[in-house]
């Protein structure tokens, strides 16, 4: 059972330090800076999800960080769970 991290800023000019260091006790990271609004964009939380297995657990700093809206983040607890 992994700790698996996920990192998203919304633009490449932001920087990604403060979340790394709140997540630095996982396993795995996947970092990605993309606006969340775009799904199909965010490459890396599409490798996040092929990645997890039965177990694991997917932490982020912010859940703002992981989806953008009600939809969506049920969309992802769906396909997570």
């Amino acid at each position: 059972m992994a700790r698996i991290g996920y990192i998203r800023v919304s633009t490449a000019e932001q920087n990604t330090d403060r979340q790394e260091i709140n997540l630095q006790n996982c396993d795995k990271l996947f970092i990605e800076k993309v606006s969340g609004k775009d799904t199909e964009h965010r490459t890396e939380l599409k490798k996040l999800m092929e990645y997890i297995r039965g177990g694991d657990t997917v932490i982020v700093d912010s859940f703002s960080r992981f989806a953008r809206n009600t939809a969506d983040s049920l969309m992802y607890a769906r396909l997570l769970k």
